[in-house]
């Protein structure tokens, strides 16, 4: 295979007129040129160059080559600049995968601001659930999870992002709710409920019982001196939203939840035995230095202040 340092010489070579022309032009001295010069004609068996006079002429095989080299070397110079687009990370594809609780605030404006930055960039979204198994290829690449997810095994970072409580979510008009708007406090914000409270209602959820996610919660309410009664579990969060909205069922999701509430539900903040959630990132290795990935993570951690803002019981890292 030819050398296409070589190749650019002659090219080179051939638009300046002269080895000294072309020296000055790549940066090499004249004697370099002369030698890629000389393996080159080496390599190809061709004479590329004459003497005349004090100078030297292309012949016409070294037109020939130089000429039939341009798309070569055209096609090596765009990789050559897609390669260096893939380390500043302004081209390529990043796979975010995020949970439900930050759906629907988080990852749009997440989306938007690391687009504007990198638009060459391919950014795939993908929402996570959780509780159900998935391969190591479907993980992604950035993942928006928590720290009772299973360990992904070596060749990923993790960052803690927030800790957060559960809040309960009910229907509008259920007398849970009702009462604690009764009770509101000087801020305006309904009475807080305790945990068992919930004790003796059907329960949906999204996270399947028997599962780490869910025994965290379950494990919280028999410290409150109940088992939570899960009669709908449907993988689907909207749908969870939909059978509490008919005021026959409570869940217990965590807190950011309640940033994105239809209208017919309302959360309700939880009392004593309330468990805690650490939300994290965790990246792959290879591309944690990717300043497209940089920006992602420095955003997720800029919508998490916020967030923390607006919540209480909100400890963000």
């Amino acid at each position: 295979m030819l050398d296409p340092v070589k190749l650019r010489v002659l090219r080179s070579v051939v638009e300046t007129g002269s080895v000294r022309a072309s020296a000055e032009a790549l940066g090499y001295t004249p004697s370099a040129v002369s030698q890629h010069l000389g393996a080159l004609r080496r390599e190809t068996g061709v004479e590329l160059v004459e003497r005349s006079g004090r100078g030297i002429v292309v012949t016409p095989a070294g037109r020939a080559l130089a000429a039939e080299s341009c798309e070569v070397l055209d096609a090596l110079d765009r990789l050559d600049r897609f390669a260096r687009d893939l380390r500043q990370g302004r081209t390529g594809v990043i796979t975010f995968s995020y949970a439900s609780s930050v759906a629907a605030t988080w990852v749009p404006r997440i989306a938007q601001e690391v687009r504007e930055a990198f638009p060459e960039l391919g950014l795939t979204l993908r929402l996570r659930h959780c509780s159900l198994e998935e391969s190591p290829h479907e993980l992604g690449d950035v993942l928006i999870t928590d720290s009772v997810s299973e360990h992904f095994g070596a060749g990923w970072r993790t960052l803690d992002v927030l800790e957060e409580k559960y809040v309960a979510i009910v229907a509008t008009d259920h007398p849970l709710a009702v009462a604690a708007r009764a009770d509101a406090g000087p801020d305006g914000r309904p009475a807080p409920i305790r945990l068992r409270d919930l004790a003796g209602l059907p329960w949906a959820h999204d996270d399947p019982v028997g599962t780490v996610w869910f025994e965290h919660i379950a494990s919280a309410c028999r410290a409150a001196g109940f088992t939570p009664q899960v009669t709908m579990d449907p993988p689907d969060f909207q749908a969870i939203l939909g059978f509490v909205a008919t005021g026959e069922f409570v869940t217990v999701q965590p807190s950011l939840i309640s940033q994105s509430m239809r209208a017919d539900v309302t959360a309700l903040r939880l009392v004593d035995e309330n468990p805690r959630r650490r939300l994290q990132v965790r990246l792959r290795e290879n591309i944690a230095d990717n300043p497209a990935v940089r920006l992602l993570v420095d955003r997720v951690r800029a919508h998490a202040r916020t967030s923390a803002e607006a919540l209480t019981d909100v400890t963000v890292f």
